[in-house]
């Protein structure tokens, strides 16, 4: 059967943060080319094309952020729901009407994916199928073992009560390590902060100290008739440390996304960040160019 609706759902760029990059890349182009039309030529270029990069990438980037939050509560509610189906299915009932009850109780954000269990079911749809279904939306690890583990169980005739209070502790048992593995990889994540913060503020001394005395120093140079940083352009180095700045931010952002998440598109959200904040930097600095 063609499942149009779980499809459509899967499509959704909360589901696909790639999909939000369907509209976000269209307009950074249509800003990049008005902005080129009116700055073209002039050093406000830099802030187009800066904010063009980030119209395409914020929304993939904190769509992004959005799946992995709600992923993340799914998978926690995950071996509650399991453990409340088996003490239904020890009851006496079977699992699609076990599963219409526990439809009923409230697991954060996997509430949602039961109910769209439950309805599958009603429709006709095997109860298998709509376990696959759902682990296809989720799309982890975690639930793709597990309901792969209740689904074999069935098949198998075995005792599906115990089987479902051992796959409920082995989720649980999983969860806890992958936070575990999370919260210990969050170091790393600090550390590509760290090393932005400390890249932009050797920028911005060199910019405030040494681009002046060199300025001057050329001055100076030219008026005794030599040639040696005659041509020593302030401005110019100062618009080639913010590009460095920028795309060190950009970087160190998608850096940060694969340590901490496993996923570089996870770094979206964390480059924009960072861009943002050496752009803010920059702009509150009087001899910045």
């Amino acid at each position: 059967m063609n499942f149009n609706l779980t499809k459509k759902i899967r499509a959704i760029p909360t589901e696909k943060p790639i999909y939000a990059m369907i509209l976000s890349v269209p307009a950074a182009m249509i800003f990049l080319l008005f902005g080129l039309h009116v700055y073209g030529g002039t050093p406000l270029v830099d802030d187009v094309v800066i904010f063009a990069v980030l119209i395409a990438v914020a929304p993939p980037g904190f769509a992004q952020y959005y799946r992995y939050m709600r992923i993340k509560q799914i998978e926690e509610s995950f071996p509650n729901f399991i453990r409340d189906l088996a003490e239904i299915k020890r009851s006496g009932m079977t699992l699609p009407r076990g599963l219409r009850a526990v439809a009923r109780g409230e697991y954060g954000a996997l509430t949602r994916e039961v109910k769209k269990m439950d309805a599958l079911v009603s429709w006709g749809i095997p109860f298998q199928e709509a376990l696959q279904e759902f682990a296809k939306r989720v799309k982890t690890p975690l639930i793709r073992r597990t309901v792969s583990l209740i689904i074999q169980a069935e098949r198998a005739g075995a005792n599906v009560p115990t089987i479902l209070e051992v796959a409920a502790k082995d989720a649980r048992d999983i969860k806890a390590m992958d936070d575990e593995r999370r919260g210990s990889m969050a170091i790393y994540v600090a550390i590509c902060y760290l090393a932005s913060f400390v890249f932009l503020f050797v920028i911005m001394i060199l910019s405030a100290f040494f681009l002046p005395v060199m300025s001057e120093a050329g001055a100076a140079i030219g008026e005794t008739g030599g040639f040696f940083l005659m041509a020593f352009d302030p401005i110019l180095y100062e618009r080639l440390f913010f590009h460095t700045a920028i795309i060190q931010a950009f970087v160190s952002g998608l850096v940060a996304g694969q340590m901490g998440e496993g996923e570089i598109t996870a770094g979206l959200k964390h480059s924009v960040i960072l861009m943002l904040l050496v752009y803010t930097a920059f702009a509150l600095m009087p001899y910045v160019g």
